[in-house]
């Protein structure tokens, strides 16, 4: 059994990178995605070491193929999106997701087009 935790920021760029790839990846196809357009190089081994995280958090597994490992996801990123919202409705609006969503309407930054969507959402959720 895995021990399912939460995801980090980095941890969070990974998956990300991981999701983004669509397929299964070794270490290497991470390192190299991780540290395009970087000034400060991440080292592989910090790569390695989160991802090797995020296998025993249930995000990863792997398999050995010709002695190295290729990893591809456990759980999609809606499941990461819905862990993230969680904790921040649990943390910050003590559970309340109607608290959660109503500090995003008083904030002000949705769009129209936000708004717009967020109806339609509602109007498509009481059908269902």
């Amino acid at each position: 059994m895995t021990n399912e935790r939460k995801l980090s920021d980095a941890n969070l760029e990974i998956m990300k990178l991981v999701w983004q790839k669509g397929r299964e990846v070794t270490i290497n196809d991470i390192f190299e995605a991780v540290n395009a357009g970087r000034r400060k190089k991440v080292k592989r081994a910090t790569v390695q070491v989160q991802m090797r995280r995020l296998e025993a958090y249930g995000w990863l597994k792997h398999r050995v193929e010709e002695r190295e490992f290729v990893y591809s996801t456990l759980r999609g990123e809606d499941d990461a999106k819905r862990s993230i919202l969680d904790g921040i409705r649990d943390r910050v609006f003590g559970g309340s997701t109607a608290e959660l969503v109503k500090c995003l309407f008083k904030n002000g930054s949705l769009s129209d087009e936000e708004l717009l969507r967020i109806r339609e959402i509602l109007n498509k959720g009481k059908r269902d």
